[in-house]
């Protein structure tokens, strides 16, 4: 048996750490030791606040629609997290994927071990940090909205939300030969990071610059930008990411927001310039894509790619695994001085 500790979420914004036994890895299984695990600042704050709709109600498989039940689809306590990098210590039969002393990426929560199925973990790229190995589901889930957004070479994109994934998507659309590549947030030190390390060809500070959508026009020929990212969860700023596309253009809506949109005038642009608002999330490719892209291909794209990237810059804060109650409460209550939280399950 293999000894953990993991982190489970026990009520809306309480985290506990609790031991347990894993039994070794049967047939087509390897053996896991964490090295990093990243907490999402988005998507795991919504599970952690207790905002997700599964803990009120549950998505009918069929229909795809959430329903009143009986039972939620999620009870307490629930272990949670999908970003972690570890070294294999054991691989069971049948395992010709990984070896043992391999780094991998696994989409699995924040615990000291893990015993999984050889095919859903991924070796590493040599020369990859392992703490910016985490960042790899983040990359999957805005390569994704890569793909949503079709870019072509020279679009003007914008991206409102400058957090991790708003900094991973202005890298993927530099990548994408889209200019300019723009970046929109509140935070003066997100904006600095935007410049200097995800390569943002400008920046706008959105409680300073009021109308981005006239400051992007005034770039563009009075256009407006080919495609607009939404990161920031803010309704105000979803109105604006629509005011700031150009007559038939795309707002890729990647927040998962936690309640209703007031500040979402849909009679205005969204209307009278026939804006296309794509929700991008990470369990769908676009159909009109999905003949020839799946999430295979997505991951084996995002790991030949990462060494193209500047990851290790958006790595702000590394926290013990021990006080992962203390990590989840500071994303939580001072987002602001953060971008990245990485748990560190050390050298046991």
């Amino acid at each position: 048996m293999i000894r953990i500790k993991a982190a489970e979420i026990t009520g809306p914004r309480q985290v506990s750490l609790v031991e347990d036994e894993l039994a070794g890895p049967g047939a087509g299984e390897v053996a896991i030791r964490s090295l990093y695990s990243g907490i999402s600042h988005g998507t795991e704050m919504n599970v952690y606040r207790g905002d997700a709709p599964m803990w009120q109600r549950k998505q009918d498989r069929r229909t795809r629609l959430f329903v009143d039940a009986d039972e939620p689809e999620w009870r307490y306590p629930l272990r949670y997290g999908y970003a972690c990098v570890g070294v294999v210590t054991a691989v069971g039969r049948d395992v010709a994927e990984v070896s043992e002393g391999d780094v991998v990426f696994c989409f699995a929560p924040h615990q000291s071990a893990h015993v999984l199925p050889a095919a859903s973990v991924f070796k590493l790229p040599e020369g990859i940090d392992p703490r910016a190995g985490v960042l790899a589901a983040n990359l999957n889930t805005t390569f994704n909205g890569i793909l949503d957004a079709g870019l072509h070479l020279g679009e003007c994109v914008v991206v409102f939300g400058q957090g991790i994934l708003g900094q991973l998507t202005v890298q993927w659309a530099k990548l994408s030969g889209a200019a300019p590549v723009i970046a929109v947030d509140l935070i003066e030190s997100r904006l600095e990071i935007s410049r200097r390390v995800s390569g943002a060809d400008l920046v706008f500070n959105a409680g300073e610059e009021r109308d981005i959508a006239m400051a992007v026009r005034a770039l563009t020929d009075k256009r407006g930008a080919d495609v607009v990212f939404e990161f920031s969860a803010s309704d105000r700023a979803l109105h604006e990411a629509i005011r700031t596309a150009c007559y038939n253009g795309k707002v890729i809506v990647m927040s998962w927001y936690a309640g209703a949109l007031a500040n979402v005038y849909p009679g205005a642009e969204f209307h009278h310039n026939r804006i296309q608002l794509i929700s991008s999330q990470l369990s769908g490719i676009s159909p009109e894509l999905s003949h020839r892209w799946t999430a295979a291909r997505r991951m084996e794209v995002v790991l030949s790619l990462m060494p193209k990237l500047n990851l290790e810059g958006l790595v702000t804060d590394v926290i013990d695994h021990d006080s992962a109650a203390a990590a989840y409460e500071l994303i939580d209550k001072h987002p602001q001085g953060i971008l990245q939280v990485v748990l560190d399950y050390g050298e046991d």
